[in-house]
């Protein structure tokens, strides 16, 4: 192709150019093809699909508690389609409160409801799976762990595993219980690797807003740089990222027209050539004096967490708030600064933290429309923003019910049932994956099965009525490392996932 155009930056400065050229290709508004783009231009077609395997990958692992039931977000096909439905609060009556002229059929299993309606534009890139190995937490199945985080964790220490809980402020059992395990939550780990890529990101986050006394645990396994940073208030968010901070991406202008020069020299006929979409050239060129001023916009650059009213309007609308005493952040509110720090490239792991409240005898039409909006509306203002921003195609959002699920059965707790997440992601083939439907009628309402997906073909196996054959968490844990791009040989080399292969039926980057 010519001359490098790498060859014009002074040979001192080459190998910082590249680096920080790198971070600015992951700054918003710059597609992934774009990236590859101005990585061939700059050192040359192989060595740009080399960068490509190192690229930054952005993760948002939202964790909701208590036992959180996502039938109003995701209705599975065995009880979409079930005629003669019973449904109600009590008992063994199914806890949907939409009939079937309510329910939407949006093909491969995913059927919504007016609650999660938003989500139908993003379906071909959102997955659900609820049927995981149950929770074991000694009050019907609450802990603050869960196999599809930390996949092999035990109440008895065994070789190579430690205390999970240690890092958690004012951690209690109640309703958490303490486990041990030898494998990294999935935030920590991403966290590590980000860092491997770039030590000059800032730590990723957690987000210790549930309202309770319950948590969620996040554990590095000894790994260096793995641990998040635990936020227990929205000052200390703020102090953790304050204003001022400078953003500017490139040291001196002459880079910044040198990087604007090759922008300008990715035509259609590239797309053309490596198969991208139009739509990443359409936004390449619309964008493009917008990106040059995130490269070097003279004066210093800062990042804001605070809200603006425009900000607060988008992310909070039709979000139902916060329920009890000990408020601390809504979940839209978290949602909205998870994706202005990943937005900014500040840091590339944030894990959100948030309860409803205590569900326990009864469920009833108010609880589940609740928790279908306060789910499926930041998730959907999640995926708008961030292909708005150019970096869906690099970003995973995993949604977990985090302390188990809940049967169809209004009545019934978290050590039955379902224990599921929800995956969204560039790399995410979407679908509702296995099945959830009615047995037969008992008492006043039904009896329920499960058909659990086969681990390799995604199809659903014979159905069940009680909790066996469900798949390990290991087989979650994997396939969102998998979706991350975390490399195998990290990721792979843990006892507890060792032999558990991705689930690649989920995956499009297989």
């Amino acid at each position: 192709m010519g001359k490098r155009r790498i060859d014009s930056v002074h040979p001192l400065r080459r190998r910082s150019f590249l680096k920080l050229a790198g971070t600015m290709l992951a700054a918003p508004a710059i597609p992934a093809a774009v990236r590859f783009a101005v990585d061939e231009q700059l050192v040359g077609e192989a060595q740009a699909f080399g960068g490509q395997q190192d690229a930054p990958t952005y993760f948002v692992e939202i964790n909701l508690r208590d036992q959180w039931d996502f039938m109003h977000v995701f209705v599975p096909p065995g009880i979409a389609t079930h005629t003669n439905l019973i449904r109600g609060e009590s008992g063994n009556m199914c806890s949907v409160f939409y009939g079937p002229e309510e329910i939407t059929d949006h093909g491969n299993g995913q059927y919504l409801t007016p609650d999660s309606a938003a989500l139908a534009p993003h379906l071909d890139q959102i997955a659900m799976l609820e049927l995981f190995e149950i929770c074991t937490g000694a009050i019907h199945g609450h802990e603050a762990v869960n196999a599809i985080r930390s996949p092999g964790r035990s109440k008895q220490q065994g070789p190579g595993q430690s205390e999970v809980w240690l890092n958690e402020p004012g951690y209690a059992e109640q309703g958490n219980d303490y486990y041990f395990s030898s494998t990294p939550t999935p935030a920590s780990l991403h966290n590590y690797w980000s860092k491997q890529l770039d030590p000059s990101l800032r730590n990723g986050v957690t987000l210790k807003y549930i309202s309770r006394f319950h948590s969620i645990c996040h554990y590095g396994a000894g790994l260096a740089d793995a641990e998040l940073t635990r936020i227990q208030s929205v000052d200390q968010l703020f102090q953790t990222f304050p204003e001022g901070e400078d953003t500017n991406i490139l040291p001196t202008a002459e880079e910044a027209q040198l990087l604007q020069e090759v922008m300008e020299r990715v035509d259609s006929g590239f797309f053309d050539r490596y198969g991208f979409a139009n739509s990443a050239h359409t936004r390449h060129a619309s964008n493009l004096s917008e990106a040059a001023g995130l490269w070097y916009g003279g004066d210093v650059d800062t990042v804001s967490l605070q809200l603006s009213e425009e900000e607060v309007a988008y992310w909070s609308e039709g979000v139902p708030g916060q329920v009890g005493d000990n408020l601390k952040a809504n979940i839209w509110e978290q949602a909205a600064w998870a994706f202005k720090l990943m937005s900014n490239d500040v840091t590339r792991s944030v894990s959100l933290e948030f309860d409803y409240l205590d569900v326990h005898d009864t469920r009833g039409e108010t609880t589940m429309n609740t928790m279908g909006l306060q789910c499926a509306l930041p998730l959907a203002r999640l995926i708008e923003s961030f292909k708005q921003a150019g970096i869906w195609d690099r970003t995973l959002i995993a949604v977990y019910s985090s302390d188990g699920g809940r049967a169809p059965a209004a009545n019934s707790y978290g050590n039955s049932g379902k224990n599921g997440m929800i995956l969204a992601g560039g790399n995410i083939r979407g679908g509702y994956y296995g099945d959830v439907g009615v047995a037969g009628d008992m008492g006043n309402g039904h009896e329920y099965n499960y058909s659990v997906p086969d681990p390799v073909t995604g199809a659903p196996q014979a159905p069940v009525t009680g909790n066996e054959g469900r798949l390990s968490g290991a087989y979650a844990w994997r396939t969102v490392m998998k979706a991350l791009q975390v490399p195998d040989d990290l990721a792979a080399q843990y006892p507890d996932v060792l032999g558990s292969q991705p689930l690649n039926f989920m995956l499009t980057n297989v």
